[in-house]
């Protein structure tokens, strides 16, 4: 009984063996899985590096050809991974620098006697006319053109009220 789970064992080897050695072919076309955690392990390893393209190569229709009609490459689609590749940070969208939001100013009524104690907006350089609100700075810009200097306007942001500089 010994003998025989003996001989069985080396049946199941030599035919796992000859298994590994046929499949050759898929050795060849790729692992998806082990391609998964190479790129992952370079992304962590590199991560301003950008994934290098697919190759795929075109691929002739078959078939039976008439006298006027050429033939077209088709091009087939990768296989899908069984597993989603992790998204590598893009550079090219980080260096893109984000345009502020613009609103305009609204004019504040005219009171007997004016404020005092009102702050001024924050000028921009290089452009005129158009101010940082000092309730919300990072708000964005405010839209001041048309408006003298020591006018009073309410911020778009905050509703608050800011002098003209």
């Amino acid at each position: 009984m010994e003998g025989m789970n003996f001989w069985g064992r080396r049946y199941i080897l030599i035919l796992s063996a000859a298994a590994v050695l046929a499949g050759g072919e898929v050795a060849v076309a790729g692992n998806p899985i082990g391609d998964f955690f190479k790129r992952l392990g370079n992304s962590i390893a590199h991560p301003s590096n950008t994934p290098a393209p697919r190759k795929s190569s075109p691929k002739r229709t078959t078939g039976k050809k008439s006298g006027n009609e050429q033939t077209v490459p088709a091009e087939t689609p990768p296989p899908a991974p069984s597993v989603a590749p992790v998204p590598t940070p893009t550079p090219h969208l980080a260096a893109m620098p984000v345009l502020p939001l613009v609103r305009t100013a609204d004019k504040v009524p005219p009171t007997k006697q004016p404020r005092r104690d009102l702050p001024y907006g924050i000028p921009l350089p290089n452009k005129p006319g158009f101010v940082t609100s000092p309730y919300a700075p990072k708000s964005g810009y405010v839209d001041v053109r048309g408006f003298p200097s020591d006018t009073e306007v309410k911020d778009p942001y905050t509703g608050k009220v800011f002098l003209v500089p």
